[in-house]
């Protein structure tokens, strides 16, 4: 339908797993190991538990793509919504043995020869059965004895059981302690960070042809990752009905309203309470956008404003490296220098004014006479959750985080009593940034210079978007 109009060869969100739009995120990847490493090193039974649409199957489906058939033989079961005798009988069929015998004996013999002979080929032999928290204690006691099929030195097969959360307190239960005794590895498959969401998004779209005819803008990526939490079902379904939305409204930029209206489409009463959470976070994201980009500031004034208007990612770049290059030495003397500068201010006193000049920009009570080591992230965090802030930690270039537009700590090189030095910015101009606690007799700081001081560790400071209490 929206294939052609955006210039897709094909949908690029389906259900249906597709091993050429297979995407391994760091969870995936770990589970991925966590496995294969079980399997090569026959452990016997191995766990593998995940939410819904977490990505499961497109683990399992992985690993039975590495497995070669020289040295493997692997049988994947379904539907484990079976009696006994029934997932005897699959298993068998699998493996292309005999399953037409209705007496579990009989089964168990001809899967036994089997082991045998493929054990003294050198050849393991795994099954895996997906959605295993659907088998009952009694199944899976009889997938116990199974794997006391074995010689005296090696387990003759290897039990994959991968399922939801209840899979977990199903093996806990006192009946199947011996089972559960009996798992040496098991993972846990959490949900994709906000980072791989994003190349998720963008790894499908380019496997299905995606020419430039579409985008997602980046407050609809951002309100896609909360509703789906990084789940690849949920992901797939808000972009699929997002696209199609798109299509029927003739746009090319998928925008949040459009995230939205896809939303209420598909999501439960629970799924829309937690859009009213992300409309409101919308809101709030826009006003102080607005009003940081809009509010000029005169880095010669007093420390009053929040922000001024943030240059675009390619001026900070630019501008870092300008500069007369005569009037300043190199760069390892010019970072000793602000080194020695910001070492000659106490820890705490760098720390409490850094705290001061954010309260000040986001207008709250500022600290006064604090007694202990205000300490970041902890001891600020404590103090700014009293005044409705919060700190959002961040990881990348100084250029990424001027783009958030907000105040923030940089954590420097420099290690003190009690970690890192932390300095805020709380504005920016042209090639400038107001800092706290001043430097060298200004509140005011290069880029260049700051980025001699940064190690990429920084903390946003933003406003809460539910009232906590009142500041102390």
């Amino acid at each position: 339908m929206y294939t052609n109009y955006f210039g897709f060869n094909e949908k690029p969100f389906t259900l249906t797993p597709n091993p050429r739009f297979i995407y391994l995120s760091r969870n995936h990847r770990e589970a991925l190991a966590h496995l294969i490493y079980g399997i090569n090193n026959h452990y016997g039974f191995i766990e593998l538990i995940g939410e819904v649409g977490s990505g499961k199957t497109t683990v399992l489906r992985t690993v039975l793509e590495q497995l070669g058939d020289r040295e493997y033989r692997s049988a994947l079961i379904f539907n484990p919504c079976l009696t006994g005798v029934e997932l005897l009988r699959s298993i068998n069929h699998e493996f292309g043995l005999n399953a037409t015998s209705e007496y579990t004996g009989e089964l168990l013999t001809e899967l036994n020869s089997f082991l045998l002979l493929e054990n003294a080929r050198g050849v393991t032999v795994v099954l895996v059965i997906d959605e295993a928290q659907n088998l009952s204690p009694e199944i899976l006691e009889q997938l116990r004895l199974i794997s006391n099929l074995e010689t005296e030195n090696d387990k003759l097969i290897q039990i994959v059981l991968a399922g939801q959360p209840e899979l977990a307190r199903l093996l806990a239960l006192p009946a199947l302690r011996q089972l559960n005794q009996r798992i040496a590895v098991r993972y846990w498959l959490k949900s994709m960070n906000r980072e791989e969401t994003d190349g998720y998004i963008r790894h499908r779209m380019s496997v299905a042809g995606e020419t430039g005819g579409v985008s997602f803008s980046r407050l609809s990526l951002i309100l896609i990752y909360f509703y789906s939490n990084g789940l690849p079902r949920l992901i797939n379904n808000l972009c699929d009905r997002s696209l199609l939305i798109g299509y029927g409204d003739e746009r090319r930029v998928i925008s949040p309203p459009m995230v939205l209206k896809a939303t209420t489409e598909i999501c439960s009463t629970a799924w829309v309470r937690r859009m009213a959470m992300a409309v409101t976070t919308v809101i709030i994201l826009g006003t102080i956008t607005f009003f940081l980009m809009t509010k000029s500031i005169d880095i010669g004034r007093e420390e009053r404003a929040i922000s001024a208007k943030i240059p675009d990612t390619a001026s900070i770049k630019s501008s870092a490296v300008m500069g007369n290059a005569s009037s300043v030495t190199s760069k390892n003397n010019r970072r000793r220098q602000l080194r020695l500068e910001l070492l000659a201010i106490d820890q705490d006193t760098v720390h409490h004014r850094a705290f001061n000049a954010i309260a000040h920009a986001w207008g709250v009570k500022p600290v006064r006479d604090y007694e202990g080591h205000l300490t970041v992230p902890v001891m600020f965090s404590r103090l700014a959750a009293k005044r409705n802030l919060q700190l959002t930690e961040f990881k990348g270039g100084l250029a990424d985080v001027l783009r958030f537009k907000m105040p923030f700590l940089v954590k420097t090189t420099i290690a003190g009593d009690f970690g890192k030095y932390c300095i805020a910015v709380t504005s920016y101009g042209d090639n400038q940034v107001r800092v706290a606690p001043s430097l060298f007799g200004k509140d005011s700081l290069s880029l260049k210079d700051l980025e001699l001081l940064a190690n990429g560790h920084f903390y946003l400071i933003d406003k809460k978007y539910i009232e906590t209490g009142s500041s102390p």
